[in-house]
C-alpha cells in the first residue's frame, strides 16, 4: 500500500509485470516530451516513445529505458505498458553502439527517401538505442557523483 505522499509504479511489457514499486515521483518520456508526475497529480493517458523512465523510491533515484507503449497515471497509480524495459544492469553499450551504427548506415543507404516501412522501423530502432546509451550514461554519472 502507498502512503499519501507515494504512488504506485507498475510497468508491464509482453512478458508480463517488469516492475512494481512504491515511488514518490515518476517521469516519463512520452511522444510530446518529458513529463513528471508526483502523487495527486491528475489522470493523464499518453503515449510513449523510446527513451529514460525515471522514478524516486526509497529516497533513491531511478532509472531503466523504455520502448514505445502508453502511460496512464491516476492520483495514486502510474501504469506503463511498453514493448520493453531495461535497467542500466541488463544494457551491453557496446553491443548497443554496434546496433546503432548499423541502423544509421541501413538509413542513409535507404534509396526511398524519408517514406515507407523500412524508413520508419529504423527511426525507431535508432530512437530504442539511443534510450539504452541513454540509460548506459545515466548510470555512469550516479557512480561518479
Amino acid at each position: 500500500m502507498t502512503l499519501l505522499n507515494e504512488m504506485l509504479l507498475e510497468v508491464v511489457t509482453p512478458s508480463g509485470l517488469a516492475l512494481r514499486t512504491s515511488v514518490q515521483s515518476t517521469s516519463a518520456p512520452s511522444i510530446h516530451g518529458e513529463f513528471t508526475v508526483l502523487p495527486g497529480h491528475i489522470p493523464v493517458l499518453a503515449a510513449l516513445k523510446p527513451g529514460l523512465l525515471s522514478y524516486r523510491a526509497s529516497q533513491k533515484d531511478h532509472a531503466a529505458a523504455v520502448d514505445t507503449g502508453f502511460i496512464e497515471v491516476t492520483p495514486s497509480h502510474v501504469i506503463v505498458l511498453t514493448e520493453h524495459f531495461l535497467r542500466p544492469e541488463d544494457i551491453d553499450g557496446e553491443a548497443v553502439r554496434a546496433e546503432l551504427q548499423q541502423a544509421e548506415m541501413q538509413l542513409a543507404a535507404l534509396k526511398e527517401g524519408i517514406e515507407g516501412a523500412k524508413f520508419i522501423e529504423l527511426q525507431h530502432k535508432i530512437a530504442w538505442c539511443m534510450a539504452r546509451l541513454e540509460l548506459k550514461a545515466w548510470k555512469e554519472k550516479q557512480f561518479s557523483t
